[in-house]
């Protein structure tokens, strides 16, 4: 059974500042009692400040002058919670790193079974959630119909996992040599590794704060989990292409036998009505199509993921 020498806790942290000082004494007692425990010989608090414009990095610079286990990553602007996690994960000094959200809404003292999946031989552990009964409606309606859609796509994905998730220093490596920059964290590491434990938990309600994904951030996140994992898309667009002409071969043959047969000249609305289908079908086929274009265009600008403005570290 192997022992883990250092781990790393990544915190995300985007306008924070009503949980930081809560969620930062949580996670120490819970990290201090892993160390009592023997299940780690150390660890690290890395908070990813990304980009806040409240006093969350007041508060943290006061949390880092006063616990040497505590690490801060100054991002330069918001590169939203991808490139958060990914500064976090190519930052990290553990033999080991789990990535919790900062509101603690996913429990941190489920990282004390995390670690004993991994002396067990598991590089990669994911949190899942066993309902949504803290979402709304709405959102438990979106997020159900998106994790089936995914399925339907092809896409690689475990059903109500999140951003809670423990990486060996092997996997992390892997994924830190990764190049793309559409990412959708949750399911590239299942591309890196299909060899996995879950810890099942209830997720809690938020405490103080606000959420900061708004629904535009949902909508982008969500095309990109479908976009940079499945070209289904374009497909479904090629078999409406050949449908489509079908169909209109099949309308073109039915106007020549009334023309000729039956010498009457179909009204204005068997003219009007497949331009209007059509062109809805065109634009929207031009779109799916742009989507994935505008993404080649980011990938091949090669823009980096977050940009360090200040690393403060013991």
């Amino acid at each position: 059974m192997r022992k883990l020498k250092k781990l790393s806790v990544i915190i995300p942290c985007y306008n924070e500042e009503e949980v930081i000082e809560s969620t930062h004494r949580r996670v120490t007692g819970i990290m201090q009692g892993l160390l009592k425990a023997s299940q780690c010989a150390d660890y690290e608090i890395l908070y990813v400040n990304d980009g806040s414009g409240d006093k969350t990095q007041h508060i943290l610079e006061s949390i880092f002058a006063q616990d040497k286990h505590t690490r801060v990553l100054l991002l330069r602007r918001n590169f939203g919670l991808q490139g958060a996690l990914c500064a976090g994960l190519a930052f990290a000094r553990g033999d080991a790193a789990v990535t919790i959200d900062a509101d603690l809404q996913d429990p941190p003292e489920k990282i004390g079974e995390m670690v004993a999946f991994y002396e067990n031989g598991y590089d990669l552990v994911l949190g899942v959630r066993e309902d949504r009964q803290t979402d709304t409606r709405f959102k438990r309606f979106t997020a159900e119909g998106y994790y089936s859609l995914l399925k339907i796509m092809g896409v690689e994905i475990v059903h109500n996992h999140g951003d809670f998730r423990f990486m060996a220093r092997p996997l992390m490596d892997e994924f830190n040599a990764l190049t793309e920059r559409n990412r959708f964290i949750r399911a590239m590491v299942l591309s890196l590794d299909n060899h996995y434990a879950t810890v099942f938990y209830k997720r809690e309600p938020r405490l103080q704060g606000t959420t900061k994904f708004s629904v535009a951030k949902m909508l982008s996140f969500s095309l990109d989990g479908i976009l940079s994992f499945t070209y289904m898309p374009l497909r479904l667009v090629s078999i409406m292409g050949v449908l489509f002409c079908l169909l209109a071969l099949a309308g073109s043959m039915y106007i020549l036998y009334t023309k000729i047969a039956l010498h009457t000249v179909p009204g204005w609305t068997s003219t009007v009505l497949p331009l209007f289908i059509f062109s809805g079908i065109q634009l929207l086929s031009l779109g799916i199509i742009g989507e994935y274009i505008g993404r080649l265009y980011f990938e091949v600008k090669q823009r980096p993921l977050f940009s360090i403005r200040e690393d403060l570290k013991h």
